[in-house]
Parts: C-alpha cells; sequence; structure tokens
C-alpha cells in the first residue's frame, strides 16, 4: 500500500499572508492594544522573539504572541493568546482556497486505498482552523507540523518523526511538495521517493530545471502531478 505524504502549503493549499505589512501591524497593534493593553512595541517584540530561535528550531506561534503581548506592556492568558493567534492570522491572510484539483485528487487517492499524510511547516493555531474550513482533515491519516514537533524542514528528525510515527515504509512513500531545499532533498536523503510541483509559493531560486535532477517526477501542474501519483497505484 502506498503512502502519499503532502507539503500543505503551496502544494495543496493556495495562500497569501501579508504579516510583514505595515497595515497589518497597524491593525494587529490596535487589536492587542484595546484586548490586552499592549503597547506600540509589539511588533519590535515580537520580531525580537522570532528572532532567537535559529536553524531547525520551530516555536508556536501563541507562546511567542503572548510573551510578545507580555513584554510590550500587556496582559494575556494562555487561553487568549490562542484567540490572538487566529487574529493574527485572520488580519494577515489574504488569500486562502485548495488548489484546483486538490480535493479530487485526495479522493481518487484514497478510493484507491493509498493513505495520504501531511507533513508540513506550519503552525498549528493556524493551520488546523484553515485545515478545517477548507474540509481537508478527512483525507489524511496523519496530520504532522512543525509547531507541534518543534523543528521544521529540512530538519531530517521531522521527516523522520512522520515515518516513525506511523511505520511508513519508505519504500512505498511519496513526498510531495513545492520547495527543493525543504522539501525534495530532505525526503530523498531518507529514501522516500518524491514529486515536486512548482507553484507561485515556491521559492525563487527554485526552477523545473533543478527539480528534475532531484525529484522522481517534476512539473508546474497540478493536473499532471494528480495523474502521475494516481499513476503510481497499482
Amino acid at each position: 500500500m502506498l503512502n502519499f505524504v503532502f507539503d500543505l502549503y503551496g502544494t495543496l493549499v493556495d495562500i497569501s499572508t501579508d504579516e510583514y505589512s505595515r497595515e497589518f501591524w497597524q491593525r494587529f497593534t490596535a487589536y492587542a492594544a484595546e484586548t490586552f493593553g499592549a503597547g506600540e512595541g509589539l511588533e519590535r517584540e515580537y520580531s525580537k522573539i522570532l528572532g532567537a530561535y535559529t536553524g531547525y528550531s520551530e516555536p508556536d506561534i501563541c507562546a511567542v504572541i503572548r510573551l510578545a503581548i507580555q513584554k510590550s506592556g500587556g496582559v494575556v492568558t494562555v487561553g487568549q493568546s490562542r484567540r490572538a493567534a487566529e487574529m493574527f492570522r485572520t488580519l494577515s491572510t489574504r488569500r486562502l482556497s485548495l488548489c484546483v484539483g486538490a480535493a479530487e485528487l485526495l479522493k481518487a487517492l484514497l478510493s484507491r486505498g493509498a493513505k495520504p499524510y501531511i507533513l508540513s511547516n506550519a503552525q498549528a493555531a493556524f493551520t488546523m482552523p484553515e485545515l478545517k474550513k477548507l474540509n481537508l482533515i478527512q483525507y489524511f491519516y496523519g496530520i504532522e507540523l512543525s509547531s507541534r514537533f518543534g523543528q521544521k524542514k529540512p530538519s531530517p528528525a521531522f521527516f523522520k518523526h512522520i515515518i516513525s510515527k506511523y511505520s511508513l515504509n519508505v519504500s512505498q512513500t511519496i513526498y510531495i511538495g513545492n520547495d527543493i531545499l525543504c522539501d525534495i532533498l530532505p525526503a530523498r536523503a531518507l529514501g522516500l521517493k518524491t514529486a515536486y510541483i512548482l507553484s507561485p509559493a515556491s521559492p525563487p531560486s527554485d526552477s523545473l530545471k533543478l527539480a528534475t535532477s532531484a525529484a522522481d517526477f517534476s512539473t508546474d501542474s497540478f493536473g499532471s502531478l494528480s495523474e502521475y501519483l494516481i499513476s503510481q497505484l497499482p
């Protein structure tokens, strides 16, 4: 039985956010000031806290936002920090939708006895509500997010985590992503087959030419990706 492990954003989900824009921070700071008494230094404190995480380390955004609010003079509980994180995402999101054909692909894989999973650099506080909104959770046997694991791709430990947790046979598992460095190379190093899609969210340094030499399959068409994945099934 084949396993299909997907990256999420830029691979199955089309998203655009602007959490670094001046307009966003003005709106989020105003929200945090009114709700928690946070001061004007919120953006600065947020950037400092995030900057302390280096390498593969991945924080929980709820903890980051809570600490930033506290350091800027606000008062927020653990429970409130989750709601603050949800507002952070709501205010920063400009576009969120399934890639055309994504639901149909997942249905086809399941109908043929395959097991889809997610392994993604993502914040659970953001991603789990978005998966519910997009009606995606039903398609997956497992969802592993970097904020819960504490490390992000291309961390080999993150890939090994999903292989171990679900007892995946690497020779029968395909990893699908839109980033050569973070998705394809670490998956390939562990013996997984790989499929790459060049999407608007792919790094500027990526190209189909580079992907062709790195992945078992590469394309810039979701339709072609779907055809390839389904063709791998017995």
